[in-house]
């Protein structure tokens, strides 16, 4: 049997009904125009009092392998780097959160990015399930049971893309996928960049790995040769299981001494004040109509971004300018004589801040 062309890497712990999900939605038939020889999923289990069934794991298919491991820290970061070294394929793909349920095209897509570059760094965006950021659970009334409830009646395993019926970006996509992004969930890469920038850097020892998202989207990211690549019509779907940073916590304080320890460490570790990539997403893939007002809504912030940063004559791609990488977007279209539209010059004037 020939190595499978990509490994996914699928971290759980203490979750097993919202990693069952996770793995069914990388599971054939759900996954679409791929086969169980083109991929491997690397599930790796840090051991609770609540683990998934090997069994049950090892039914969907051939091509999903299972270790359950016992951990020492509270980090799954030392998983990632021992599910690194059980990968066969040259592309590998991150889920660090066990959590995240993901659409029926993202292998067939994370794949067509590989072929079509070796320094493919390929973006599912991000979504929570419900109406808001699950930070805020406790304001919304969202719950776990509420979330079974809700994918049952979804039918979610028919048609993965129903998923975004009941979903909203995460807070730190919040201004969509046509702009600078903080973190991905869900990210794919070459096993040889992965290991250009060291694998999962292990100082990230805090619960649920502190801030090693945003770390890793953005160390890949700054690789000079990196292509970026944005799936407009897939997700990656986040369920309720109250994780460290998804987790509403009645005292403000709490919540804000957590988020500050893992700003803290990231700086640590990226060695300077930390921001988002800024490199200009190259979209990849058909967009459904379930996904279409999310691609609107991103399109319509993208617009006032523009305008502003074209009013201000600011670049709109600070990292890509940084290694001399030509845009489309990197001349102001004040340079060929463009006049930004009345609405558009409002609109501009009530968006976010500059980057």
């Amino acid at each position: 049997m020939r190595n499978p062309d990509l490994s996914i890497i699928v971290i759980v712990y203490d979750m097993p009904r919202q990693a069952m999900n996770t793995l069914l939605s990388l599971a054939l038939p759900y996954q679409k125009n791929v086969s169980d020889d083109d991929y491997e999923v690397i599930v790796v289990e840090n051991r609770s009092a609540n683990h998934l069934d090997a069994v049950a794991v090892a039914s969907l298919g051939p091509q999903f392998r299972y270790f359950l491991r016992d951990e020492q820290g509270v980090s799954p970061v030392p998983a990632v780097n021992f599910a690194f070294s059980q990968c066969r394929g040259k592309q590998i793909g991150l889920i660090i959160d066990g959590a995240r349920m993901v659409t029926p095209r993202v292998i067939e897509y994370a794949m067509l990015g590989a072929r079509i570059s070796e320094n493919a760094l390929v973006m599912v965006p991000g979504y929570h399930l419900g109406e808001r950021d699950q930070k805020f659970h406790l304001q919304t009334g969202h719950s776990e049971q509420l979330e079974i409830s809700r994918l049952a009646d979804m039918a979610w395993q028919d048609n993965g893309y129903r998923l975004f019926k009941w979903a909203c970006w995460s807070s730190s996509n919040q201004r969509g996928y046509l702009q600078p992004m903080q973190e991905c969930s869900a990210l794919f890469c070459s096993a040889d960049n992965f290991r250009r920038i060291g694998c999962a850097d292990e100082r990230f020892d805090q619960p649920g790995g502190g801030s090693i998202n945003l770390y890793l989207y953005r160390k890949l990211g700054m690789l000079p040769d990196i292509q970026l690549f944005v799936l407009p019509g897939e997700g990656s779907f986040h369920q309720f299981h109250g994780g460290i940073t998804t987790q509403e916590l009645p005292e403000d304080d709490v919540r804000r001494a957590v988020l500050k320890s893992f700003d803290t460490r990231l700086e640590e570790v990226w060695g300077s004040p930390f921001k988002a990539l800024t490199r200009e997403p190259m979209l990849l893939g058909a967009v459904t109509h379930w996904a279409q007002p999310f691609l609107e809504k991103a399109s319509d912030m993208a617009s006032q971004r523009f305008t502003r940063l074209t009013l201000n004559k600011k670049p709109f791609w600070d990292d890509d300018a940084l290694f001399t990488r030509f845009t489309e977007n990197s001349v102001s279209c004040l340079d060929d004589g463009y006049q930004v539209p009345d609405i558009m010059r409002k609109n501009s004037q009530q968006g976010f801040h500059d980057d």
